[in-house]
């Protein structure tokens, strides 16, 4: 009977695996390139994290760091580029035109509008994978100090948020958090590709401490956004929406403990703004 009832629990398990990942996601966006099912996703996850933390840093032990600096100044460029392009069609396709900032449910018909703004939350998820390279390439220059746990969460985090939208709701309500994204990334990047420039541009960066109080911002502002369409009844799904409210909180958090630790904290703080004017 035992025996009998276990394989009957796992039926149901599976049937509702299925059911979750195979039946209720959007239709449009089920062919695209690693939408379908979660394991390549959560299998990409797995790769970067033990690459950054384990295979690079030991590839790393006896090697000087790399500068890659035409390598930064390529890779921050395209992001700018990218993040722009995400951020226009974000905003051609709903958030200049009819989207209701409180709540917006998604339109998954094949009116072109409607694609268009799926097609950006695609490309989105994509940019978002793209991001790991930027661990990958910390840990090649031996800044190890970047490589938090911070760092880390927000990346990972990040993507599996990203195709979640992409695959069950890629429209409405949730891509207004993603059309803030690539604004902070368009300054983020703007800020890495100066960086990279080298010391001649460094006198221009004072305004670095600036970026975290802007990605705090983002967090806030998408979390209330997010929560009043929880509470007020929206039809945007809230699953999703309870999946994103406690991920935002603790990347906000994670920011805040990084930004008072950084620049609040006395002594402390002193010497790692002058240890990041050095680098």
């Amino acid at each position: 009977m035992a025996g009998a009832e276990g394989g009957a629990l796992l039926d149901r398990i599976a049937s509702y695996y299925h059911e979750v990942v195979y039946e209720r996601d959007d239709e449009r966006t089920r062919p695209w390139f690693l939408v379908a099912s979660p394991w390549p996703i959560l299998g990409l996850m797995a790769v970067y994290l033990l690459t950054v933390t384990k295979i690079l840093p030991w590839f790393m032990v006896n090697r000087k760091p790399y500068s890659l600096r035409g390598t930064l100044i390529g890779v921050n460029l395209f992001q700018i580029v990218a993040n722009l392009w995400i951020g226009y069609e974000m905003l051609s396709s709903g958030w200049m035109n009819n989207y209701n900032i409180l709540c917006q449910e998604v339109d998954y018909s094949r009116n072109p509008m409607a694609v268009r703004m799926a097609s950006a939350v695609y490309w989105f998820f994509l940019i978002k994978i793209f991001d790991f390279s930027d661990t990958i390439f910390f840990v090649l220059r031996k800044k190890s100090n970047q490589v938090t746990f911070l760092h880390l969460f927000h990346h990972v985090t990040t993507l599996w948020l990203a195709w979640i939208v992409v695959k069950y709701a890629p429209g409405g309500t949730g891509t207004f958090a993603q059309l803030l994204n690539t604004g902070v990334h368009v300054m983020m990047y703007s800020y890495y590709l100066l960086a990279a420039m080298g010391p001649s541009v460094r006198p221009y960066l004072w305004w670095k401490k600036y970026l975290t109080t802007v990605q705090m911002i983002q967090f806030i502002v998408t979390w209330l956004q997010n929560f009043y369409g929880l509470v007020s009844g929206c039809g945007y799904s809230h699953v999703i929406v309870c999946f994103f409210l406690p991920i935002v909180f603790a990347d906000f958090l994670l920011f805040y403990n990084f930004y008072y630790q950084a620049y609040k904290k006395g002594p402390g703080a002193d010497k790692r703004m002058a240890r990041e004017k050095r680098e």
